[in-house]
């Protein structure tokens, strides 16, 4: 843990940590990163006053947050594999998706922060809560496509253009799957 958390303050240096770790234990890390934003997201997304679910309804839900964060970081490590790979890269899948785990750790910080004052609004103002929980939103995104950009520098050593490109690709499939998606479950 002590690579994940150098990778938050100096990310050259934790990326340096993380390169000496070993590959299975670097798997099991991210496999653990990804179960905890599926924690997360399942705790503050669940409303305890509309719930009129049993308990195993609950439970599998739960169960199936940390499953659907687990295949998503599989699949999303798999997009950004293959476009490394396609441009000459030279990491391997474990790097990736080890990478990013990694790059999802600034994001469940800020998931963890904006829950906490989603349950603390009253007390502070509704409006300047929600313009902080914006603020605190962009910049666990600014520290993820950071440590992401920099560690796809770093591991498939290729230039600027190259992690951009790989970046955006990612990027663009997101975006797709975001609009894409809701149709899809409505029609």
């Amino acid at each position: 843990m002590k690579s994940l958390l150098l990778t938050l303050i100096s990310t050259n240096k934790g990326l340096n940590v993380f390169d000496e770790e070993f590959e299975d234990d670097l798997y099991r890390k991210s496999l653990l990163i990804f179960g905890v934003y599926g924690i997360v997201k399942f705790i503050f997304d669940f409303n305890e006053q509309t719930n009129e679910k049993g308990f195993f309804i609950n439970l599998f839900e739960f169960a199936m947050s940390i499953l659907f964060s687990i295949i998503i970081g599989h699949i999303f490590s798999y997009i950004l594999y293959k476009v490394g790979n396609w441009i000459k890269g030279k990491s391997n899948y474990i790097e990736i998706f080890s990478l990013l785990a990694y790059s999802y750790f600034p994001f469940i910080i800020g998931l963890i922060i904006i829950g906490i004052l989603k349950k603390t609004e009253h007390e502070i103002g509704s409006l300047i809560n929600i313009n902080l929980r914006i603020f605190i939103l962009y910049l666990s995104w600014f520290f993820s496509i950071k440590i992401l950009y920099q560690g796809l520098m770093k591991f498939n050593k290729y230039g600027m253009k190259k992690a951009i490109f790989n970046l955006s690709i990612l990027i663009g499939f997101i975006i797709g799957l975001y609009f894409l998606l809701p149709n899809l479950i409505i029609e």
